[in-house]
């Protein structure tokens, strides 16, 4: 099945539950951006505890709630979508693409990038009076290093601002994992938090996944998230 275009809708990750400690350059840059694009590309890279998705979503999300246009383009799911969903994409206000690395080397997807950053560039032009759009494209390594065919795609990747996110230490997931339960209207203590660090999979994504499950079952049961609940549910 083919996807005429990938996720539009708001969800959680936004500006608010971000871990912005470590990255208040790239954020204040982003930000200038949001106002009036004068710096159309971002390149962002980092490990899968970096936050790089969630940054993404937050991007695309702060559009949608202001009204602008926005795709959010997860290419883990690009199995579902062909590169045509970049068609007419330098019509809206913001794309963020995640995971670049995972279409490296497929010829259409490296001609559809290739024309997209061709476009926009086009934007900059000052006889341009229309839409500009902001690209943002997230990976797990740095331009260099990715396993990019087309020469041309290769050099447009460092057109523009080009961002390291660091992985997250425990500390970090921990305030990010408390933060997230505080948004869902649940209090996680240190206690907990720290269990489920010491216990489960560190991957910041299943981490929230499981808190989900826990903000489920606590609402079911009518409980507060104690560490003999949590141990309960998750069977520990």
């Amino acid at each position: 099945m083919q996807l005429s275009l990938p996720i539009l809708q708001i969800d959680e990750d936004t500006f608010e539950n971000f871990y912005t400690e470590n990255n208040e350059g790239l954020l204040a840059s982003l930000r200038q951006n949001f106002v009036e694009v004068q710096q159309p590309f971002f390149y962002i890279w980092g490990g899968s505890n970096s936050g790089k998705t969630h940054l993404l979503k937050a991007i695309s999300n702060h559009y949608l709630l202001n009204e602008q246009s926005a795709s959010y383009i997860p290419l883990s799911k690009s199995q579902y979508f062909s590169p045509l969903v970049l068609d007419n994409a330098d019509k809206l206000d913001v794309v963020c693409i995640d995971d670049l690395e995972l279409v490296a080397g497929n010829d259409e997807w490296e001609l559809a990038l290739f024309n997209l950053f061709n476009q926009i560039r086009e934007q900059q032009s000052l006889f341009h009076n229309g839409n500009k759009t902001l690209l943002i494209i997230s990976a797990n390594c740095p331009p260099h290093q990715l396993q990019i065919k087309l020469p041309d795609l290769r050099s447009r990747l460092t057109w523009g601002e080009v961002y390291h996110l660091p992985d997250l230490n425990d500390e970090q997931k921990r305030v990010i994992l408390q933060r997230a339960a505080y948004s869902k209207g649940l209090e996680l203590t240190e206690e907990v938090a720290n269990f489920l660090l010491k216990h489960l999979d560190r991957d910041l994504k299943s981490l929230l996944e499981v808190l989900a499950q826990l903000d489920q079952a606590s609402l079911q049961a009518q409980r507060k998230l104690t560490l003999p609940f949590v141990k309960e549910t998750l069977q520990l």
